[in-house]
């Protein structure tokens, strides 16, 4: 844990590359036998779901870079004993084995960077390390907040910074009593029985994975870590329990709290901002 708090769970789009990533989340998904209204169940069974991808991760991806380094050693070294005597069919074999393993870590590797990087204007398939590692790098700059200003002092600790931006939002959002406009006497177009019947019928299946699918799978993820990639992928092992889900809010308005949440970006209105008030 940093000095931050526990690193979030992220959804690494380059997971759905893999062979077997479908099949992990399906045992994981099906395995969790939460009982209970359907946005408890889907809760839970994301929260499962996040641990078996974390201890998946680590065995598949744990050690990247120096997993690459040792096949590309591996690989040389069978070049080399190639040159010099010739390689058996078993080398040979061995060799596209090893070489295939590089090549499937190298991608994920990039497309990792890439999904950090942010950088949209660019394709996979234009990847280049270097240039997305440094896109990594200024982005965690940029976006670090490493002291805040209230007044005249300067808070530097972490704990003191969140407590600051906690009480700052706190009292900016709180209800106060303050003049509004009043739209008495303003003729609006009123909607037919027929349209407003229209806005009040529960959402379709057709309707949800309309959205999904329309939905942009490298968008940043809400505070669970699961972005639409996620969903556009794993949309036949995990419908029925979302539509379920949709089903009972529309008989009882409930939704899981954790679902409502989400991420407060803080946008600079000035160059080198120094207080909270200097942000969006």
């Amino acid at each position: 844990m940093g000095i931050w708090g526990p690193k979030p769970f992220r959804f690494n789009n380059h997971w759905l590359e893999h062979k077997h990533f479908k099949e992990v989340v399906e045992v994981a998904w099906e395995e969790n036998d939460a009982r209970g209204w359907m946005g408890y169940v889907v809760k839970e069974k994301l929260k499962s779901l996040k641990v078996r991808l974390k201890e998946w991760n680590k065995v598949e991806y744990g050690s990247m870079d120096l997993r690459i380094k040792t096949l590309i050693e591996d690989i040389q070294d069978l070049d080399i004993r190639g040159e010099l005597s010739g390689l058996a069919s078993h080398d040979v074999a061995l060799r596209k084995e090893l070489f295939d393993e590089f090549w499937n870590l190298q991608k994920s590797k990039e497309a990792l960077l890439f999904q950090r990087s942010r950088s949209k204007w660019l394709t996979q398939g234009d990847a280049n390390s270097k240039f997305f590692h440094g896109c990594v790098v200024a982005r965690t700059k940029r976006n670090s907040i490493t002291a805040l200003k209230n007044g005249d002092i300067w808070l530097e600790s972490p704990s003191q910074i969140r407590e600051e931006v906690v009480s700052y939002f706190s009292r900016h959002f709180s209800a106060s009593h303050r003049t509004r406009p009043n739209l008495d006497g303003i003729p609006f177009p009123r909607l037919s029985l027929e349209d407003q019947a229209s806005l009040t019928v529960p959402f379709s299946l057709e309707e949800i994975e309309h959205v999904v699918k329309e939905s942009d799978g490298n968008k940043s993820p809400g505070p669970d870590g699961f972005n639409f990639a996620f969903l556009k992928n794993c949309w036949n092992i995990v419908k029925v329990d979302i539509w379920k889900m949709f089903e009972q809010f529309y008989m009882n308005g409930r939704i899981p709290k954790s679902f409502l949440s989400y991420f407060v970006a803080l946008i600079p209105k000035v160059n080198s901002p120094f207080g909270l008030g200097d942000f969006m």
